[in-house]
């Protein structure tokens, strides 16, 4: 029996041109000399569609000829056998080794190296459309069926420039080393055969130094806005924000003014909201092409507030803002407001010699208004995203 084991040297979240490193190693943990007819590795994405909010006969949902060629059946390496969805995307299969004999105790290690291209789409568990990532290590012995090791990755952009930010309208509707000693290296890298401590990961001026600062300069400028919220008797508050755009794991801090206000607002909402909005081509005409989606939420009673502070936190598990030729998903705030009239707060006023108790009114006659405010969500680090999602760096299995 042979144990193989894939470890991705920086976790499971990467930014797209980033370079993804894995080491696999094959071990034989039996008491026979084994063979191994080949091994391959393969990045690959396919998308899940809810056919029944999507139309999937356009030619746009169509996947070219070498696509299709990596996604038969028939191929003796099919990676994403078995998977349901269409494939969207897939790296060139690279061999890591053929008729490879093992001895009891050997261990093959190689390392695998592949950069994510910058065109392909964000992973993304929406509603209607999922884009899914797997690394697959396909693995044949000699006379034997092929197995097939996927690890699950989450692949992060940033787009920064694709979205306008209209303003907010009403709706009033490490290094690794190895313990074992007596093992060979051999290596699948564009580097000099003759270094064999591949295990340091190397940062220095990398993708994700690049991207890291990217973010820092689109995030860190504090930029604030002030809204004026109204309706049609007269204004209801004025909301200020710091800044627009934000990273994932951070708290989007807002301030609601009342102070000049002239309609009375007893309560309000505000709701972080996703919205995936389906292209022309593939909406069906008796069907939604945008789809909602709530993530956290901030309630307050402010009667008689001068102003209150809004806290909302940004999940690290939600997907940024992105655009492929499938869909589009935005972000925005989405702030419900009820007031009242000033003539409708009747308020009870008790004198003692404690002082003054007001009691408010058992009724009250109230309305209801709604604001969507754009907002831009950008990634994080990718440490960062993995922790949220615990997703794991290291799989084995036993062939």
């Amino acid at each position: 029996m042979i144990e193989i084991n894939a470890k991705l040297f920086r976790g499971s979240v990467y930014f797209n041109n980033e370079q993804l490193k894995c080491r696999i190693s094959y071990k034989n943990v039996g008491d026979e000399v084994e063979r191994l007819a080949w091994s391959g590795v393969q990045i690959y994405c396919h998308s899940a569609l809810d056919e029944t909010k999507v139309a999937t006969n356009s030619k746009g949902n169509e996947i070219s000829e070498e696509e299709a060629a990596l996604s038969s059946k028939e191929t003796s390496f099919h990676p994403c056998k078995g998977e349901k969805g269409r494939l969207v995307f897939s790296t060139k299969p690279k061999i890591l080794l053929c008729d490879l004999t093992l001895h009891p105790n050997e261990i093959k290690t190689f390392l695998y190296e592949e950069t994510i291209p910058t065109d392909c789409p964000p992973s993304y568990y929406g509603s209607w459309v999922k884009y899914m990532y797997k690394l697959s290590i396909g693995t044949q012995r000699v006379n034997s069926v092929i197995q097939l090791l996927r690890m699950p990755l989450r692949v992060i952009s940033i787009v920064s420039d694709v979205f306008k930010m209209p303003n907010g309208h009403h709706n009033n509707h490490h290094p690794v080393k190895d313990d074992e000693t007596d093992h060979q290296e051999d290596h699948l890298t564009k580097s000099s055969s003759s270094s064999n401590n591949y295990g340091d990961y190397d940062c220095k001026e990398s993708t994700l130094d690049l991207m890291l600062h990217k973010l820092d300069c689109l995030t860190g400028k504090r930029s604030p806005s002030s809204y004026m919220i109204t309706n049609q008797t007269g204004r209801i508050a004025r909301f200020c924000l710091l800044k627009n755009t934000f990273k994932l794991g951070e708290d989007i801090v807002g301030l609601f003014d009342f102070t000049d206000s002239t309609v009375p607002c007893v309560q309000f909402s505000v709701t972080l909201q996703s919205e995936e909005t389906l292209k022309e081509e593939f909406r069906l005409r008796s069907g939604k092409s945008t789809h909602i989606s709530s993530h956290s939420k901030y309630h307050e009673f402010c009667l008689h507030m001068n102003n209150s502070q809004m806290i909302l936190p940004i999940p690290l598990t939600v997907t940024p803002a992105f655009e492929t030729n499938l869909m589009t998903l935005t972000w925005k705030l989405h702030v419900e407001f009820v007031s009242t009239k000033p003539e409708d707060i009747d308020t009870n006023k008790i004198i003692d010699n404690y002082g003054i108790m007001e009691q408010g009114p058992a009724e009250m006659k109230v309305q209801t208004m709604v604001w969507d405010l754009p907002i831009q969500i950008l990634p994080t680090h990718p440490l960062q995203i993995g922790r949220g999602l615990s997703m794991p760096a290291t799989m084995s299995i036993t062939v």
